[in-house]
């Protein structure tokens, strides 16, 4: 074919590209930023000559070990954001909620059924996160209670 074909978007389309393209770029950057700085070294939260001797432990003893904490959970990133390596990990939060955002932007302009569509995907992915938050508490829950039956 000789003739150029013209590629027409849409609106909706648009926005929800334009929305994963800009989340995508902000999140990549920051994570690759802090995690540069963790690499020279900078304001480390765990030090890499640390990290590596124990990098075959289990998550748990691994944290053991460099922290001579039990740590549990996210809370510690978010503890700890003063630390380039926790720092990084805002950047894989937003990459994580970059579909849902860009799924709200292209039902803003969407019409209809693509509307709903887009709206009953960003809930199911709204529930799908606080379902697996429900099963994990679940999870810890019904473990310490076992713990404190054992103990007994």
């Amino acid at each position: 074919m000789s003739k150029d074909r013209e590629i027409v978007v849409d609106d909706m389309g648009l926005a929800f590209a334009k929305t994963m393209t800009i989340f995508t770029i902000v999140g990549v950057v920051l994570m690759v930023i802090p995690a540069i700085a963790y690499f020279m070294g900078i304001n480390q939260y765990v030090s890499l000559t640390e990290a590596h001797k124990y990098w075959n432990m289990s998550a748990s003893e691994f944290w053991m070990h460099v922290t001579g904490k039990k740590i549990t959970g996210y809370a510690w990133i978010f503890n700890n954001l003063d630390k380039t390596d926790c720092l990084s990990m805002i950047g894989v939060l937003i990459l994580m909620i970059t579909p849902l955002l860009s799924m709200l932007a292209g039902a803003v302009k969407a019409k209809g059924t693509y509307r709903i569509l887009l709206l009953v995907a960003s809930l199911v992915f709204i529930a799908s996160i606080l379902a697996k938050s429900a099963v994990v508490a679940g999870a810890k829950a019904g473990a310490k209670a076992v713990k404190a039956k054992v103990g007994k």
